[in-house]
C-alpha cells in the first residue's frame, strides 16, 4: 500500500480584543498551499476584510495575496451563499471558494462562545434557537426526543477567550495495486471527531466504514452504519447533495457527508494532477 496523494485543512477562529474575530483556513496538499483569511465583526458577523494567499502551486508562481472584495460587507453566516458565488466568479478558483466556505463554517461553530454578542439571553436560548433552525437536518436534530445530553453538556462552559474554534481535516489516497485504492478521511474539531475509510475498485466503492469518536450525543454515532450505503457507488462526478441522499439525509451526519465528499474530490484532484 502506497500513499499517492493527501491534503490537509486547518480552520481557526480567534477573538481579538478590538471587537473582531480573526478566522482562517489553511490548506496544504501534495501540490498546493494556500490560506483564506476573514476579519469579522464579533456582533454582526459582517466581514470587514477577506484575503486570499497562495504560497505554492503546480504552476510557477510567486507568493501572492489578493483582497477578495466581493466578500467584504457580507455576513459570515448561513446567508453567505450569494457572496460566495460572487467570490467564485472573482477568484475563478474552486479551492479558494472552498476555503472561504470552511472559514465561515468555523465562524458559525464559534457562535457557541459568543452568546452575549450575538443577542442570546442564555445557553438555553441559544440551544432552543438551534434546535428549531436545524430540526430534521441530521441524526442529532432528527431524534431530539432520544438525545440524552444538551449541547452545553457536550461543549462545557459557553465562555472562551482567544481561541474559539479549531478544525483539522485530512484526506489521503493510497494505491493498493491492480487499479484498487483506499481513501481515508479524518475530521477533528472542538466539538467532533470523525473517521471514514473507503476501499475502491477503480472509482467504485467495494467497502466503506467509519467511526464517530467524539459527538454531541451517542445517537450521532449510529450514522456511521449508513456508510455501507456507498457499496457499489461510483464516486466520480457525484455532488455533495447526492452523497447526502445516499448517506441518510436527515438521519445521517453532515460531517460524515462532508468527509465522503472531500474524499471523492481527492480522486478528481489526483487524476487531474497526474495527466
Amino acid at each position: 500500500m502506497k500513499n499517492i496523494f493527501q491534503r490537509n485543512w486547518y480552520t481557526e477562529v480567534r477573538r481579538s480584543k478590538n471587537g473582531l474575530l480573526k478566522a482562517k483556513t489553511s490548506y496544504v496538499d501534495t501540490h498546493r498551499e494556500a490560506v483564506a483569511h476573514l476579519i469579522v465583526d464579533v456582533s454582526s458577523l459582517i466581514i470587514q476584510d477577506a484575503l486570499w494567499e497562495e504560497q505554492r502551486s503546480l504552476e510557477t508562481i510567486k507568493n501572492r495575496s489578493l483582497q477578495v472584495t466581493p466578500l467584504c460587507g457580507a455576513e459570515a453566516y448561513f446567508s453567505s451563499g450569494p457572496a460566495l458565488k460572487e467570490a467564485a466568479a472573482f477568484l475563478n478558483d474552486p479551492l479558494a471558494v472552498a476555503l472561504f466556505s470552511e472559514t465561515i463554517k468555523g465562524i458559525i461553530q464559534a457562535e457557541t462562545f459568543l452568546l452575549c454578542e450575538r443577542g442570546f439571553t442564555s445557553e438555553q436560548d441559544y440551544e432552543h434557537t438551534w434546535r428549531n433552525f436545524y430540526s430534521g437536518s441530521c441524526r442529532y436534530f432528527s431524534n431530539l426526543e432520544k438525545v440524552n445530553k444538551t449541547w452545553f453538556d457536550h461543549v462545557g462552559e459557553s465562555k472562551r477567550e482567544g481561541n474559539l474554534f479549531v478544525r483539522y481535516k485530512t484526506q489521503s489516497l493510497f494505491d493498493l495495486g491492480e487499479s484498487r485504492y483506499l481513501l481515508t478521511g479524518n475530521l477533528s474539531d472542538s466539538f467532533h471527531e470523525v473517521n471514514i475509510r473507503i476501499k475502491l475498485d477503480e472509482s467504485t466503492v467495494e467497502e466503506a466504514d467509519g467511526v464517530l469518536l467524539r459527538t454531541p450525543d451517542l445517537i450521532c454515532r449510529e450514522s456511521a452504519t449508513l456508510l455501507t450505503n456507498l457499496h457499489g457507488v461510483n464516486l466520480r462526478g457525484i455532488a455533495k447533495k447526492e452523497f447526502a441522499g445516499i448517506l441518510g439525509k436527515g438521519q445521517g451526519c453532515v460531517h460524515v457527508i462532508d468527509l465522503v465528499s472531500d474524499c471523492a474530490q481527492i480522486l478528481e484532484l489526483y487524476r487531474a494532477f497526474s495527466t
